[in-house]
């Protein structure tokens, strides 16, 4: 079985914090997410939980994967709220909120919990909808990293492609970073101490301290724990946790309850940091976190600019930190109507408004100098290159011309027909040596000249534009119209309407016609707006007026219909993930009461015979089991190593021929 770590053996580098701040602060800042294919809001959270277990906790990573929301215990030491977490079945670890937010597992955590119920995935589907779902589901045995579904553990392979895209984000090399080496490093010696213990009240309170920025009870002071959020915010925040009394719930799920009541109240105080540091953060756009009751409890504690200033500089691990690649407009907090018959606020959000739309129709304005720019540069360089190749038809045409005539004179043999040789000779030499070697030589470095602006255009449009990180100062102008704006030049010489489609194509002539219809060709003609409009919008369905609107979907009737146009992926390429795909899969289907036929019939002969080479696998690895009276695990781990030990190992594919040919797998023979 492949190894159950993220290392780098190839990594010889000595960590320090800074190193792990670089790694967890694009998470939080939620940068570059569209460039890692695999995460999304809620798998990026789980995996900064992920990261700080590891970092705060000290945990492997097989213990985080059996971890349950019922493992964690919160309880006081000395009147700091702490948090207990059970590994196995008789051991326990433990930590305090860390003086940073960054690194504080108390924040990720609870961020993490937010998001499974309070952030709805790509479908609109919340994971936890307790009207319907309380009764069937004890929270306590919930996953803590969820994998395929919510009672499902996340597996190694997911842990794995988590791992990967999160130091992408980070702009890290996986195969050049010791990840195990990193998320471990602090700045004290770790090598003597050991957190866990056998009993709760037992716990290394020194390191715990240690792990969370402070060096004793004396000095542990999280400034931001002295602001009090207002019960009506907290109320907004697992709301459920108010229905939970003694008498219908037993213990576990009370101690769920001072969990959940713990984690809500630490996550308030620590989102007011959050939201100014890193207001692209998913919690920073969810709609409790900019509800009145959050803005109004933001607003009272930076009112108290004393108070607002010491949490900001001692709660972040580099706050005067400025992120150069973030946008600063995205980073100014829209403001909101606290009072909707207040002229003095509502004057405020237009001002507000229309210093954005200024901004906006600067952009926009910039945007088409650099392509009308951009447009005149090729227009020139083709018109160039265009008289080039003109030119050089020509020199051929004369240099074919004056072959003709030796030929002619050759045939004539005529004694004095010498001369006349040696001067058509010398008139092709010239030709070669000297006028088609300067237009070729002309026509390179046109290009080269075209090459060197273009890129002259890319550098200055990758410097940060100072009105872009500045807001604008308000100018006595007239009220921005729509008709202000100023669109793009036509960036092509040609334009061909194709009506059948409704789409402009814009292409370049592969060939020049004479010079006067080239240059009419050539000028740039303002795109109708109109027509751009309309020819670059979809074709919409229009409803029949005989039928009503579409009955709404309710939340379980869209989770079944996620789950029902679910496919088996084919990036699954290991046999881990392959199992993982295929069982959560099936466990989905089993959940939402689908049968294969039902799942088969949305999805035709191709998924049909895809799952059928994957149920040969499948069936082979549970035979198989049975037959050896041993758990699947052991066979999967057999397997896994039979195909990956070889000259050549074997694909997925190749195991399935292999069983349908009834061929026999020996996975006792490691050859």
């Amino acid at each position: 079985m492949s190894s159950d770590s993220e290392d780098s053996s190839l990594d010889p580098n000595e960590y320090t914090l800074e190193d792990y701040y670089k790694l967890v602060k694009p998470l939080w800042a939620s940068k570059n997410i569209n460039n890692a294919n695999y995460l999304n809001d809620h798998k990026l959270l789980r995996t900064l939980v992920d990261f700080s277990l590891s970092h705060s906790l000290l945990l492997k990573n097989l213990q985080k994967r059996e971890l349950e929301i019922g493992d964690l215990i919160p309880y006081k030491i000395n009147y700091v709220d702490s948090l207990a977490v059970k590994i196995g079945q008789e051991e326990y670890t433990g930590c305090f909120r860390h003086q940073y937010v960054e690194f504080c597992p108390h924040l990720a955590i609870a961020a993490y919990l937010f998001s499974r119920f309070h952030i709805p995935d790509e479908y609109g589907s919340f994971e936890f909808i307790f009207n319907c779902e309380s009764k069937k589901i004890n929270l306590q045995d919930v996953k803590l990293l969820k994998g395929n579904n919510k009672l499902s553990a996340i597996s190694y392979s997911q842990q794995h492609k988590s791992s990967i895209s999160a130091l992408n984000i980070s702009g890290l090399n996986y195969k050049d970073v010791n990840l195990t080496k990193l998320l471990s490093t602090q700045n004290f010696d770790l090598s003597n101490e050991k957190l866990s213990s056998k009993k709760i009240d037992n716990l290394n309170h020194g390191l715990m301290l240690q792990l969370s920025g402070f060096d004793s009870f004396q000095n542990y002071n999280i400034i931001r724990n002295s602001v009090e959020p207002p019960q009506e915010l907290l109320d907004m925040i697992f709301p459920f946790v108010n229905q939970i009394d003694a008498n219908t719930y037993g213990e576990d799920m009370l101690r769920v309850k001072e969990l959940l009541i713990m984690l809500r109240r630490s996550l308030c105080q620590d989102m007011i940091i959050i939201k100014t540091k890193y207001p692209t953060n998913p919690l920073s756009r969810s709609d409790i976190f900019n509800s009145p009751q959050f803005e109004q409890f933001k607003k009272s504690v930076e009112e108290s600019s004393s108070t607002f200033s010491e949490i900001m500089q001692t709660s972040c691990f580099a706050p005067d930190d400025e992120d150069e690649d973030m946008d600063q407009d995205q980073g100014e907090d829209w403001p909101m109507l606290t009072d909707p018959d207040s002229k003095v606020d509502l004057q405020r959000v237009l001002e507000f408004h229309s210093l954005k739309l200024k901004s906006l129709n600067q952009q926009i304005n910039n945007y088409c100098q650099e392509q009308s720019n951009m447009y005149n540069l090729l227009s020139n360089f083709i018109e160039t290159q265009n008289d080039v190749f003109q030119k050089q038809s020509e020199y051929m045409n004369k240099i074919q011309n004056s072959i003709n005539g030796l030929f002619i004179l050759l045939s004539s043999r005529n004694k004095n027909s010498i001369p006349l040789l040696q001067q058509s000779l010398a008139e092709t030499s010239n030709y070669i040596n000297n006028f088609e070697s300067a237009n070729i030589k002309l026509g390179l470095n046109t290009t080269i000249d075209l090459l060197s602006k273009l890129n002259s255009q890319q550098y200055q449009q990758q410097q940060p534009l100072q009105h872009h990180h500045q807001p604008l100062a308000p100018q006595p102008q007239p009220q921005l119209q729509p008709s202000s704006v100023q669109y793009p030049l036509q960036a092509s010489p040609q334009q061909i309407s194709i009506t059948n489609n409704h789409q402009i194509y814009n292409v370049l002539p592969h060939s020049k016609s004479p010079k006067t219809n080239s240059t009419t060709s050539l000028s740039p003609t303002p795109v109708n707006p109109g027509i751009f409009g309309t020819a670059i919008q979809p074709q919409q369905s229009v409803p029949h007026p005989h039928l009503g609107p579409p009955v709404p979907l309710s939340p379980r009737q869209l989770e079944r219909q996620r789950v029902l146009n679910r496919r088996l992926s084919r990036q699954a390429t290991t046999l881990y993930e392959m199992w993982d795909d295929f069982k959560g899969l099936e466990k989905e289907l089993n959940d939402h009461e689908i049968t294969i036929t039902e799942w088969l019939k949305v999805h035709g002969s191709s998924e049909r015979q895809f799952r059928h080479t994957r149920l040969k696998i499948i069936k082979f690895i549970e035979e198989e089991a049975v037959r050896r009276g041993c758990h699947v695990e052991i066979v999967k781990e057999k397997l896994h190593e039979k195909m990956r030990n070889r000259l050549r190992p074997w694909t997925l594919d190749e195991v399935q021929r292999m069983l349908t040919s009834g061929k026999r797998i020996n996975l006792d023979d490691p050859r």
